[in-house]
């Protein structure tokens, strides 16, 4: 078995061998001996990122990708982790048609700094993220991003994936005043409508007198973005057996005993500003204050409307179509339904500020950096819903499954009117509100030593101290009568309208759903929600604590680091990189209530608060080796060990239930950190201009990464199938990433705009899995395989991009699994003049659809999602 610690130790040795050589004084710690500067040529946008990025590839000591901006407010996607996914190696998830998530090389727990510093924001439905969730960071405002997949002893701990470290822009970089402004349109073709987005980002730089120098720069970004996403879960099928009109059902047959339907639409708007001071003292010193706030609501509407029916309330079945392959029966006859709609609104508002104040001194012996940093999230939830049901004894309907597994199925209800509301009866008024809130303030100073006439170049050490702290508070209000006669069919406060979604689920061939059926006008939850509590004796949400759902943690962490940098030649090949140890402990307080298990005499349930303190260390070693074999050939071996802590809200005992289908989520207060050793080769071609035909070869053992595993637990009496994360046993993640980029500027006029972007992801991980019937599994939300394809073409005036980006199959937890998917985008931009610049960005032109089945059974469906296209064009302004 693979022992870092060892391995670092005899490289070491190695090196203490070779002894001192050729003299590299004041060498910097990230340079390397690349003799001839890299020609630059004047060339625009797409191109000239490219370029960029190439370059801090080929200069980083660590393995790594970088993304560059052009130029100020021009980063080349909409947003941050859409280029991250064109990178090698790199997956990203997607919220309402939006990325907002990464995982690297199949994990994603990815370390988030912003200027260097930690950073995290956004909020799931149970916590604060531990790292950030890119919606909240504007392109716009971004002027590089660079991922580390390697790690060295400097590098904040936190990610077993790597790092990725996003970089505003610096003032002083900017030539005099600078004002750069952009507006588009966004236009979903699910949503239809048409929302805005802009941007401001502008600054000024000043020489003033004994050589110093002060610039400022601030940045400003909003969007709103109308969304829709249309989705039908499978959520529970049925046993069918027995003899029937159309013959007997075979064994193992199944049907959808449960189906929630849904179209989720809505709202996001997000205002974004940033400011930067950067004053240099002197040729050696230089201040800094940076500082972001980030204001993001988002309200999402639902109107689910779900049947469900028992085994023994089937009358007949189409059997032609149920073979090895195929459960479920091309049609099934009901003499009985309930159906129900339910109507949803959640309305999230989330505020995220940082801010930074540091120094640097350098000269020709040491350099010294210094930063305090804080970082605060907050993010208040308000979840309400209504339920309206069926008033029949007897509902027969006929659902079909004819295009089961790739078709949802389809509901004939027959004689029953789904737009009369005398059929239906109001059942259920519910109103939940979450609080969650986390605050990071920290402290580091870092001293690079410089060493004349040695192997060894420079010698690094910092230390670095924070404090983290994050609340999780839930109270819910809920009223609801299994019945089904509670309110009966009267609607006094004019609720009940008919729904607008007449063209649910279209694109595929196989859905007929009800349209125009009855439901209540979600945004009437929120608008009219005094009059809905005093018509139906709902009393005001509770602000004081709630014993089920709280969860107050804090964490302090210290690290110190040591990292050795060399640099020298040794028969014509140069090598560089660096050894180093990283030192962490951590202690951590988690406050909570118990459920004692016992009931007060009003039948509700006894808590006692109650609390859990852990404290753990870890030494983390890495060393990175690079040899450059000629000008233009670079092998990387790199090496080190890892550590991530689990999310805030997976480490939270609470509940978050929904009645409506018997499930739930919650946390486990015994989890713990885990650790992965990460072995990486790297062999990079460099060529031209911007030109990069690169291989890689990477290992990583885990040791008790997180799995998500569904049991059932019985809560206050009622029974709900519960997800946790727990720590499993050891896995091991390894692979072969593949990368090729090229402009052909040897080809003649116009074709010498043309270019190229490829690379192939294959990763191959072996856990064990909490699921008797998978007992070894990949990680979730791994693909196996990964590609992208770009073609680009550009010259003085235009620009375009055209990219496809796909994985294959990967585990949504250890019961759901995702068929693969491909997304189709194009990028185009025309300029005007030196000022003007028009452009058009379309995303998912395919329309890929979501379709994940039961892990282990592709024909078993679970769900259909249908996303939308969305298309931005706009244009930016230069002075």
């Amino acid at each position: 078995m693979f022992t870092l610690k060892k391995l670092t130790i005899i490289a070491s040795a190695v090196t203490a061998l070779i002894g001192p050589k050729i003299a590299l004084a004041n060498e910097q710690v990230n340079n390397t001996n690349i003799e001839e500067p890299i020609e630059k040529i004047a060339v625009l946008g797409i191109r000239t990122s490219t370029i960029n990025s190439v370059d801090q590839k080929r200069s980083s000591q660590e393995i790594s990708d970088s993304i560059t901006a052009e130029d100020i407010g021009k980063f080349p996607d909409l947003n941050v982790a859409e280029s991250l996914q064109r990178i090698s190696g790199i997956q990203i998830s997607r919220s309402r048609g939006e990325a907002s998530g990464i995982a690297i090389r199949g994990l994603d727990e990815v370390a988030t700094l912003l200027n260097g510093r930690n950073y995290f924001g956004g909020a799931s439905d149970l916590s604060i993220n531990r790292f950030a969730s890119f919606e909240d960071i504007p392109a716009e405002l971004v002027g590089s991003v660079k991922v580390y997949k390697s790690i060295s002893a400097d590098l904040l701990e936190g990610g077993i994936g790597g790092v990725v470290d996003i970089e505003r822009t610096n003032s002083l970089s900017l030539d005099g005043f600078t004002l750069v402004g952009s507006v588009k349109g966004h236009y979903g073709d699910l949503a239809q409508d048409w929302s805005p987005r802009g941007s401001i980002v502008t600054g000024n730089n000043w020489d003033l007198d004994n050589d110093q120098r002060i610039g400022v720069i601030f940045g400003f970004s909003y969007l709103e973005r109308a969304f829709r996403e249309d989705l039908v879960r499978n959520s529970k099928p049925t046993s069918i057996a027995g003899t029937f009109p159309s013959g007997t059902a075979p064994a193992d047959t199944i049907a959808s005993a449960s189906i929630n339907a849904s179209p989720a639409w809505g709202d996001r708007e997000r205002t974004v500003y940033s400011v930067g001071v950067d004053f240099e003292a002197s040729k050696n010193t230089s201040f800094y204050f940076d500082a972001g706030y980030t204001d993001y609501s988002t309200t999402q509407y639902r109107q689910e409307f779900v049947w469900g029916f028992d085994g023994k309330n089937v009358t007949d079945a189409d059997f032609s179509n149920v073979n090895g392959g195929n459960r479920y029966p091309k049609s099934v006859d009901l003499s009985d339904m309930n159906f129900d709609v339910l109507s949803m609104i959640d309305d999230r508002y989330t505020t995220t500020y940082d801010a930074a104040i540091g120094f640097e001194n350098v000269n020709d012996s040491w350099a010294l950096s210094g930063e305090i940093s804080y970082v605060d999230t907050d993010n208040d939830t308000a979840f309400r819903n209504s339920r309206i049901r069926d008033n029949w004894n007897a509902l027969p309907v006929v659902v079909s499954n004819a295009g089961s597994p790739s078709q949802p199925p389809s509901v004939d209800f027959k004689s029953f009117d789904y737009t009369n509301a005398n059929n239906f009866n109001q059942v259920q008024w519910r109103h939940e509100s979450r609080q969650l809130t986390a605050d990071e303030s920290a402290i580091k100073f870092d001293a690079d030593f410089f060493i004349d006439d040695s192997f060894f170049t420079s010698i690094e050490t910092g230390v670095r101290y924070a404090r983290l702290n994050t609340l999780k508070n839930i109270q819910n209000n809920h009223v609801f009568d299994a019945s089904g006669n509670t309110y009966g069919s009267d609607d006094p406060l004019n609720l009940v309208e008919p729904s607008v979604w007449n063209n649910f689920m279209d694109n595929y061939n196989g859905g007929n759903f009800p349209n125009n059926y009855l439901a209540i006008n979600p945004k009437y939850l929120l608008s009219k929600d005094s009059q809905i509590r005093s018509q139906y004796g709902i009393g005001l949400q509770s602000e004081i604590e709630n014993p089920r759902d709280y969860f107050d943690y804090s964490e302090e962490t210290s690290a110190i680091y040591l990292k050795a940098n060399f640099n020298d030649e040794f028969g014509g090949i140069f090598v560089s990189g660096n050894f180093g140890l990283r030192y962490v402990r951590a202690d951590t307080l988690a406050d909570y209530f118990f459920n004692t298990g016992n009931q007060d005499s009003s039948g509700s349930d006894i808590y006692e608060t109650t609390n859990s303190s852990k404290d753990y260390d870890e030494v983390l070693p890495s060393f990175n080796i690079n040899f450059e074999l000629t000008d233009e050939l670079m092998l990387r071996l790199a090496g080190s060990s890892t550590i991530a802590r689990p999310h805030f809200g997976d480490m939270a005992p609470s509940l978050n239930l929904n009645y409506e289908q018997g499930r739930g989520t919650g946390g486990n207060p015994d989890l713990e950190p885990f650790t992965a050793d990460s072995l990486d080769l790297s062999l990079e071609y460099y060529f031209g201009q911007g030109g990069l035909l690169s291989s890689a070869i990477f290992y990583k053992n885990v040791d008790g990464f997180l799995q998500t595993t569904e049991n059932v637990e019985n809560i206050s009496g009622t029974d709900f199938v519960i997800l946790r994360k727990s720590n499993g046993e050891s896995g091991k993640v390894q692979g072969v990433e593949l990368s090729y980029q090229q402009f052909f500027d040897f080809l003649p006029s116009p074709f010498d705009g043309l270019g190229v972007q490829a690379n192939y992801t294959y990763v191959d991980s072996d856990v064990p899995s909490p699921n008797p019937e998978l007992p070894n599994i990949s990680l979730e939300g791994l693909s196996d395989n990964s590609y992208n394809l770009v073609a680009i073409y550009e010259n003085d005036f235009f620009s375009g991009r055209l990219s496809y980006n796909y994985r294959s199959d990967f585990l949504v937890s250890t019961e759901v699994e995702q068929e693969g998917f491909g997304q189709l985008d194009a990028s185009l931009s025309y300029t005007i003049n030196d000022n003007f610049r028009i452009s058009l960005d379309a995303l998912n032109l395919l329309r890929r659809e979501h379709h994940e089945f039961r892990a282990g059974d592709s024909q078993d469906p679970y769900h259909w999602i249908a996303t939308e296209r969305q298309v931005l064009a706009g244009f930016t302004y230069k002075y």
